[in-house]
């Protein structure tokens, strides 16, 4: 049975999805092993240090007190072996950082609230998921059909980059009307999100990515630049953090509709809006200390959405992260979880941060950026053109999408952890998609369903 991912040349086609597993195992028997029984306490505890000393003994240069340390830890339930972690050290550092959305999402489903989501839908979360309620409303004809592509397809045709496209995990093509048990007087347009060069701004001006500030001319800068000698200029969405969308009007928006028609007294009103005029933050440009909403109108004035929809990013991200605190839930304001839960496309619910391909543009070099387009995001008012060419059938992660980036940040000594900050501010990233870049992406199909990173 063939992937249905695609498939590289040279007999691909033909392997049995069971060889990369006899591949891997002949190969690195116990790290196989290791892997193998990283879910079964005591089991996998010993195979995973038979596993290290195995290491340890072929390969001195192992031997340091760290992974000594790891070694010692891995006889704890549930933590992997150094040699477990080391075996996928070909997607650019730790293996922990790779994960299996479906088993995510799964867990998600199954487990108490208070084991924790990961920041998946935020810091406070008191109950199931399936105990939260919401209701969203496609628009119809909102949203182009959806077209699948294959990092074969990518990679064919000529020599092809590929761009990174940062985004949050907010869903498009419809509106928001009710969460838990408030109605919305106003519906939340959602406008994504991935799926923003799929909706009305891809059909009406052809815009396939926006942005505030000069973050798109950056993009585009990148597309002309490459341009000149690639065949086709890719661009793919990159999924941030869970809370990503604090800084988006959709939660904004979904936050002061559900104030409007909530039991909130006018006593918790007043302290709440005096806690975000005394909220003091410190500017990373200037070093100074701030009070950004120190003007903050208050949630009963009748332009208080008018003041909200007219706020940067940064002010936007300090009002709705400060209503996600449990006093403030006790007082009757909204349940930041469920309203997080509410905007978040289904599809990219337990996507951990740095997961792409969802989205696939193709960019168009000398195009000038859009400042004033007819269907204008709320958060992002500049847009990119470009056309919409599809999604693949199964996210990539960040390490396997930009093994560049990744490659070039070992090979200058930096930390794993940081990757994923360096990558969601840094310029966009532009990746060749040659036969070396497809071999990973297929290499890494086969260990996804292989089970290497359940």
């Amino acid at each position: 049975m063939p992937s249905p991912y695609g498939m590289t040349v040279g007999g691909l086609l033909n392997r049995d999805l069971i060889q990369p597993i006899k591949r891997f195992a002949t190969t690195n028997p116990l790290d196989a092993a290791a892997i193998a029984t990283m879910p079964v306490p005591i089991v996998g505890d010993v195979t995973g240090l038979l596993a290290d000393a195995n290491m340890y003994y072929n390969e001195p240069e192992e031997r340091t007190l760290v992974n000594a340390g790891l070694s010692s830890l891995a006889i704890l339930p549930f933590v992997p072996s150094v040699a477990a972690v080391r075996a996928a050290k070909k997607y650019g550092g730790d293996p922990r950082l790779i994960k299996n959305p479906a088993v995510i999402r799964e867990e998600m489903a199954q487990k108490n609230p208070t084991f924790g989501f990961g920041g998946q839908i935020g810091n406070l979360v008191h109950r199931p998921l399936d105990e939260m309620q919401s209701t969203f409303v496609p628009t119809p004809g909102g949203l182009l059909a959806p077209k699948v592509t294959t990092a074969e397809d990518l990679a064919a045709g000529g020599d092809n980059v590929l761009i990174n496209l940062v985004g949050d995990k907010t869903r498009a093509g419809g509106v928001v009307t009710e969460i838990g048990n408030n109605k919305l007087e106003t519906p939340v347009d959602m406008q994504g999100g991935f799926q923003y060069g799929q909706s009305r701004a891809q059909m009406d001006d052809e815009s396939m990515w926006a942005s505030a500030g000069g973050i798109p001319q950056g993009i585009q800068n990148q597309i002309d630049e490459a341009g000149r000698e690639a065949d086709n200029v890719y661009l793919s969405y990159v999924s941030m953090g869970g809370a990503s969308d604090a800084v988006s009007h959709h939660m904004a928006d979904a936050l002061l509709e559900q104030i409007k028609v909530g039991k909130i007294t006018k006593k918790a009103k007043k302290a709440f809006d005096s806690h975000l005029r005394n909220i003091k933050i410190k500017n990373d440009k200037t070093n100074k200390i701030e009070q950004p909403l120190k003007d903050w109108p208050g949630l009963d004035s009748p332009n208080i959405s008018e003041y909200v929809a007219a706020l940067p990013q940064g002010p936007t991200g300090v009002f709705t992260k400060a209503m996600d605190k449990r006093s403030w839930m006790d007082m009757g304001f909204p349940d930041v979880a469920e309203t997080r839960l509410a905007i978040t496309d289904p599809e990219l619910l337990g996507l951990p941060s740095g997961y792409g391909g969802q989205f696939i543009g193709r960019g168009r070099v000398g195009s000038a950026v859009e400042g004033a387009p007819s269907y204008q995001h709320k958060t992002y008012p500049n847009t990119i053109k470009g056309d919409y060419v599809g999604g693949l059938a199964e996210p990539l992660p960040r390490q396997v999408m930009f093994p560049d980036f990744h490659q070039a940040r070992r090979a200058a000594g930096k930390a794993v952890v940081p990757d994923d900050r360096a990558f969601n501010i840094g310029a966009p990233q532009v990746q060749k998609l040659d036969q070396e870049w497809l071999d990973g992406v297929m290499q890494y199909y086969d260990d996804l369903e292989a089970g290497i990173f359940d």
